[in-house]
């Protein structure tokens, strides 16, 4: 049966790492420099702080008002504090926005009662220090029923607050159906564009509004590299837009005016507006949200998260980058971030959908000692990003995970930058590290002869079907010391002189990126590993460095058991003469035939061919693949496959079985050895022996209809005494020979018990 995470931990002798978690969906990160503090910011007024990034403590901002420091939501943003704005030298009134009763205008139009209250309504706030107001600035959304949405601006001199509300900053959901509240005079607008006699036709979209035009939430507000205020927004619908804001009061800045569509055709591909600004990504109704910009290094870089944000919804995160914080960005293939072609659903990120942005990481699982199981990470995004104080550059989102339900936690990566300038996130959570992007630049951190050695490599591919909880898993591949690379795939590798960019191809694909020491949470181990970027196809990969004692599970074949014979193999091991091979395994069959279970696969060859002589394809049920038959095979099965009550017998038994295969290589010979272990204790064995080997051997397993959870992997001297261990009361009293081959309690000679030598006569 599958390890508890608990279990794995208990294999490993190493310290724990301690992190306290929490749940905050849609985490903004902001720096506290007088408190050396990070906060992050959520929806529904959930909120957290963290001095080291690991150990995270809840809290809750307070709203004032002008009678209270701890408001109701109710009450908090019906009454704007900001009553005049000057516009062109001139001071005008700013008339009161009640964004409370913009939001809940047609909530009597809906079933859920929900949406009539504010407090499950105040999504994704962002946090920012204004320098010319000397206060901190929160940029919250309250969302409506429909498009009636808005941003708006509260301030407090304090990051845990209270927060006042200011005044709006963007509204979206004009003359909406069903309420004559949502007036373009309860609004700014006739502010951005000057008194109107009517409401402009090319806002009268009513339902159709999310064709045409943003859905105002999810704001995000940075500085550029010149001093101006920005802050993008938007989701779904129409995209994603920027709007430059004031400084001096934190709010849209009045004074600067986009004209009406410049850049696609009037209609659903606007991409400007006097009072929207300009679309930098998304439209069509594709699904997208959560912008985050942060400029790095050369470039603005842009995040989206794509998909739905359940556990089976597909969310994931994408980057684009440009040298302007108004665009256009593109990811790394040259494509632009604004999208104007249909379909428009989420499933757009799923299989046969869009390979667009940078996939800088989706759902993975079976990953060191944390993300594994049903901690597997999925659904990962509506992030932030932070250029921090102390060098390094921190990604900051929400995950679901493989069996948690809709549960989320917050997670931290590092990130660097590739010689291209791209961004690679960090192969496991953040956990003290000190390395930064110049220490990168400057020095190789981890020399050629410690890099070599055998690498669990997970590529984050597009396309992954998540409506199936599809997740990237890692296979095993070699770094060898003459800069190649064997096993699941074949390639190259290298790192530039005197840096620790570092460069590998698999297969055809070059990436490029970074060689670290990474600390595989929540444990103290550390090890080597590499977080890399395909520019030419937009998909990641990493990698760490696999100790002789890594204990991981790792699954070969489709759980469903619908796996054709040798379609899908483990990680490779190699062996040379005097060395063996073991993998321990549960099987689990299809039970449709005997043949239906795991195969022992062994090829001179770095890929698996049944056709070559050299090749050896060893079945559960005594059959040899290039003969097609027992001949050469022992073993101590006494069911009699010709009846169909046996045959169930068999079924039955090597269904949930734990297996122990070693593939030992002695004086040009190889001795596969299969030992067995039911649910129900009884243990049997299997073995052929093939000869006229030389040179370095690949050892494999696959399976035939059915699937198995591989808990170790290992290379050893062929001479070692290897016990198993996912141990069972009766496998107490296993009996090996001398070469470290198990045997049976009819075995007469020499043998190893429980560590000590005796002799069965």
């Amino acid at each position: 049966m599958r390890k508890t995470i608990l279990q794995l931990l208990m294999l490993l002798p190493l310290c724990a790492m301690a992190y306290q978690r929490v749940s905050v969906h849609d985490p903004s990160i902001v720096w506290d420099p007088q408190y050396k503090t990070y906060y992050i910011f959520g929806s529904h007024r959930a909120a957290a702080t963290t001095t080291n990034l690991m150990d995270w403590s809840l809290f809750t901002a307070a709203w004032a008002t002008a009678s209270t420091n701890n408001a109701a939501n109710s009450v908090a943003f019906t009454t704007q504090q900001v009553k005049k704005v000057k516009i062109g030298g001139v001071e005008r009134d700013f008339n009161n926005f009640n964004a409370f009763a913009w939001s809940s205008a047609l909530a009597k139009n809906h079933k859920n009662v929900e949406w009539g209250s504010i407090d499950g309504n105040m999504w994704a706030p962002d946090v920012i220090f204004n320098k010319a107001m000397n206060k901190w600035c929160m940029y919250l959304s309250i969302n409506g029923v429909e498009f009636n949405s808005s941003i708006i601006l509260l301030t407090s001199d304090h990051l845990y607050g209270p927060y006042r509300y200011q005044a709006p900053v963007v509204i979206s959901g004009f003359n909406m159906p069903g309420s004559d509240a949502l007036s373009y005079k309860n609004t700014d607008l006739e502010l951005a564009l000057g008194e109107q006699a009517s409401l402009p036709e090319r806002y009268n979209k009513g339902y159709n509004w999310g064709s045409f035009w943003p859905h105002c939430i999810d704001p995000c507000v940075f500085y550029d590299e010149e001093g101006n205020l920005w802050m993008t927004y938007g989701s779904w619908s129409n995209g994603m837009w920027i709007l430059q804001l004031d400084e001096e009061t934190g709010l849209r800045d009045y004074n600067v005016t986009e004209q009406y569509g410049s850049d696609f055709s009037r209609g659903v591909n606007v991409s400007k507006d006097p009072y929207y600004g300009i679309k930098i990504a998304g439209g069509r109704y594709h699904s997208g949200e959560a912008s985050y910009v942060e400029h790095i290094g050369d470039y603005y870089y842009l995040f989206v998260t794509n998909g739905g944000l359940v556990a089976n919804g597909g969310y994931q995160m994408r980057v684009f980058r440009s040298t302007s914080p108004e665009g256009p960005y593109r990811d790394s293939r040259g494509q632009n971030a604004i999208i104007t072609s249909d379909p428009r659903n989420a499933a757009n990120y799923g299989p046969g959908g869009l390979e667009l942005g940078v996939n800088i990481f989706g759902a993975y699982g079976e990953w060191g000692y944390q993300a594994v199981g049903n901690l597997s990470e999925r659904s990962q995004g509506h992030n932030s990003i932070i250029a921090a104080p102390d060098g390094r550059t921190y990604l900051v989102y929400h995950t679901r995970f493989q069996n948690w339900g809709e549960s989320h936690q917050v997670r931290v990566h590092q990130v660097f930058l590739n010689e291209d300038g791209w961004l690679c996130a960090a192969p496991f959570e953040y956990s003290g590290e000190t390395v930064t992007d110049a220490d990168i630049a400057s020095s190789q951190l981890i020399g050629n002869s410690d890099i070599v050695g055998t690498y669990n490599l997970l590529v984050h591919r597009y396309g992954l079907d998540h409506s199936a909880m599809e997740l990237v898993t890692p296979v095993q591949i070699v770094l060898n010391a003459n800069g190649t690379v064997s096993g699941a795939y074949n390639g190259t590798w290298k790192t530039t002189n005197g840096t620790s960019y570092f460069t590998i191809t698999l297969g055809s694909d070059t990436y490029r990126g970074v060689m670290v020491e990474q600390t595989l949470e929540p444990t103290t181990e550390k090890t080597p590993a590499f977080t890399v970027l395909n520019s030419s196809t937009g998909v990641t990969a990493w990698g760490y460095k696999a100790s002789s004692s890594t204990t991981i599970e790792v699954t070969v074949g489709a759980t469903n058991n619908s796996t054709a014979y040798l379609g899908a193999f483990s990680a490779p091991l190699q062996i040379k003469d005097g060395q063996m091979a073991v993998f321990e395994f549960t099987n689990y069959s299809s039970k449709t035939d005997v043949w239906n279970n795991w195969v022992a696969c062994l090829s001179p060859k770095t890929t698996f061919n049944i056709d070559d002589n050299n090749t050896i394809a060893l079945r559960a049920d005594n059959w040899e693949n290039k003969q097609f038959s027992a001949d050469g095979i022992i073993n101590n099965y006494t069911w009699n496959l010709g009846e169909a009550a046996d045959k169930t017998d068999f079924l039955n038994k090597m269904d949930g079985s734990t297996v122990e295969v070693k593939f030992i290589y002695l004086n040009g010979t190889v001795t596969i050895r299969a030992d067995i272990t039911t649910a129900g204790g009884e243990t049997y064995y299997e073995q052929f022996v093939k000869t006229g080997y030389t040179g370095t051997l690949n050892c494999w397993m696959s399976v035939d209809k059915a699937h198995l959870v591989i808990t170790r992997a290992e290379v050893l001297d062929a001479t070692a005494i290897s016990t198993p261990r996912t141990t069972v009361d009766s496998q107490s009293n296993i009996r090996y020979n001398l070469a470290g081959q198990r045997v049976g309690d009819d075995y007469k000679g020499l043998v190893i018990v429980n560590g000590k030598k005796m002799i069965v006569r």
